[in-house]
């Protein structure tokens, strides 16, 4: 088809005067056609008279505020449009790459989400000084807000009541009672809500994209749960701006959830991640992280898994364990040892500043921690933050956590971890063409920054290897 078939039309559709020879294509997965809403299914009985009416003008729908696409059919190909735009939906689904391996997740739903969400962070950003009581009136995760969010899946809530345990000088304080539901519940603390805007599309769209097995353009579904962490029901950028309770109740959070998904059929892949700060992927200043649970195993995630799952069938050990010993004998990239906790630079970080944070005690899955070994992660892990916080003040930043995927046959052979690394660079163009990261800040060096931060924070929290 020739370029000069296209045309922008500043026409809208519905002033358009040949109203009855044009086919609407909408963004959703919704058409027009003479001037009605069609369903797909209703549009696939005009299949017949479309391929074979030249004279009917497919549109595509601009976004907000641009002008539509016309483009006039073409005979040879124009049964091929229609089809492949009756199946156009807004499941999610997965197309393999051949020559990588590698799988991509289209979520068309997620187009929509930038410019509502642009819209609602300028709002924010003129009524910052207008926050009463810890509560950003526009913003969705605010208390009071609830409305404009799904319904909660898991809240939590702190009692005045505190839990004593085992303590030593290494730790902050008893943690908190907590009350957990499995919905919402008055004066919540932390919320856990359906991404309005999913990655991944829920199981009861399954076979809504319609799978292709060819040898050349292999796709399948993507089906599992999105889900949002908010971290406080006042309103923070930072969660270390809030006490460490409240990070408690998030790890709570990733472990119940986790658990939930984990007992899912079908689920292969489970993804908590935190993105705080725009240069790290945030599109809402209230602090949250999010949870993604897929049927879809992504490409690397299989080779470190099968990486790990060869090692112990060499060695009989789990190369997470064996390397974090390894880290800890030569002590030159450990921040700080407590709780059975760690914070190291790994040797080959692939990212400037990236801390990792693991346990001395073996444990592949992080939804088996205990209530106290989550308060005692939480007191570590909110110090972790705060040092990224000193070393590099202003930075957005991100934090990973891998836990052992569901249905791996030798789970021993994985060790959870949580990585944290600060955005201080960009990836470019070799990085990209070669999937081989250009780190600029040796982890040594990171780790000196890092414990220079750990003594202006606290200098009870550093290990005596100087």
């Amino acid at each position: 088809m020739s370029s000069n078939a296209d045309r922008v039309s500043p026409e809208t559709p519905s002033s358009s005067k040949n109203a009855a020879n044009e086919l609407l294509i909408e963004s959703r997965g919704r058409y027009v056609l003479a001037g009605k809403t069609v369903s797909a299914k209703q549009l696939s009985d005009q299949d017949t008279h479309l391929a074979s009416a030249c004279e009917t003008k497919l549109i595509w729908q601009g976004r907000s505020g641009q002008p539509s696409i016309e483009r006039m059919p073409d005979r040879r190909i124009q049964a091929r449009i229609n089809q492949w735009e009756r199946d156009r939906v807004t499941a999610s689904h997965s197309r393999r790459d051949l020559l990588t391996g590698d799988w991509t997740i289209f979520a068309p739903e997620r187009d929509q989400r930038p410019n509502d969400y642009a819209i609602l962070e300028a709002r924010c950003a003129e009524s910052e000084h207008r926050t009463v009581h810890g509560v950003d009136p526009d913003c969705p995760f605010c208390r009071g807000a609830e409305s404009e969010t799904p319904k909660a899946v898991w809240s939590a809530k702190r009692s005045d009541e505190l839990t004593c345990r085992a303590d030593d000088d290494r730790t902050r304080l008893a943690r908190p009672a907590v009350e957990v539901r499995p919905s919402d519940q008055p004066d919540w603390d932390i919320r856990v809500v359906p991404n309005k805007f999913p990655a991944v599309s829920p199981f009861d769209t399954a076979g809504a994209i319609p799978q292709q097995q060819s040898s050349f353009f292999p796709v399948t579904d993507t089906v599992g749960g999105h889900e949002v962490m908010i971290e406080s029901s006042e309103h923070a950028e930072l969660i270390t701006q809030l006490d460490a309770s409240f990070l408690y109740m998030t790890l709570l959070a990733y472990r119940d959830r986790i658990r939930h998904w984990r007992q899912v059929p079908g689920i292969e892949y489970i993804s908590v991640f935190k993105n705080c700060g725009p240069d790290a992927g945030a599109s809402l200043r209230h602090s949250h992280s999010q949870l993604i649970a897929t049927s879809l195993m992504p490409q690397r995630v299989r080779t470190v898994t099968e990486r790990c799952q060869n090692y112990r069938a060499r060695t009989g050990c789990a190369l997470g364990c064996d390397l974090l010993r390894a880290e800890l004998n030569e002590r030159t990239r450990v921040i700080d040892h407590a709780d059975s906790f760690v914070a190291f630079c790994p040797f080959a970080s692939r990212f400037p500043g990236l801390v990792r944070v693991t346990s001395t005690m073996h444990q592949p899955h992080f939804d088996d921690f205990s209530d106290n070994a989550l308060d005692n992660l939480a007191s570590f892990l909110w110090r972790v933050l705060g040092w990224v916080d000193t070393a590099f003040p202003g930075k957005a930043y991100n934090y990973l956590l891998h836990t052992c995927p569901p249905g791996i046959k030798q789970p021993d052979a994985f060790h959870w971890s949580l990585d944290v690394f600060p955005r201080l660079s960009k990836t470019a163009g070799f990085e990209w063409s070669s999937d081989c990261m250009i780190n600029s800040m040796l982890p040594e060096d990171a780790t000196d920054r890092y414990r220079e931060a750990a003594f202006a924070n606290d200098p009870r929290h550093v290990l005596a290897i100087h």
